[in-house]
């Protein structure tokens, strides 16, 4: 199995070559529109199009994690659970991995 982080490619003709950049995220899709249940998704974006990386708390059915929003430029939004170590250096290493939350009774909410 060959495991590729990115993808440089050249597309048009010899006067209109362009270079393209891909990365290989994973977002969060839900399986379905009633569940909370989430399924990572390996996916190549190509940095060109990404406006925006903003480091946010996704709510697992198990645990919190520290993710990302990624906006893109024909407007859809993805919730990453992890992006290309390029990318993270940028933003900042502790934004990346899982959460650990005490549920004790004394730290529960609405009780």
């Amino acid at each position: 199995m060959i495991l590729i982080n990115s993808i440089h490619c050249r597309i048009g003709g010899k006067s209109g070559e362009k270079s393209v950049s891909f990365r290989k995220f994973k977002i969060l899709n839900t399986k379905n529109s009633s569940s909370s249940d989430l399924e990572e998704i390996e996916i190549l974006f190509n940095l060109d199009h990404i406006i925006s990386i903003k480091p946010i708390r996704i709510v697992k059915s198990d645990k919190i994690i520290n993710g990302f929003w990624i906006r893109t430029s024909n407007g859809k939004k993805y919730r990453a659970s992890t992006i290309p170590n390029d990318l993270l250096e940028l933003i900042g290493e502790k934004y990346q991995g899982s959460i650990s939350i005490s549920l004790d009774t004394e730290d529960q909410p609405f009780q």
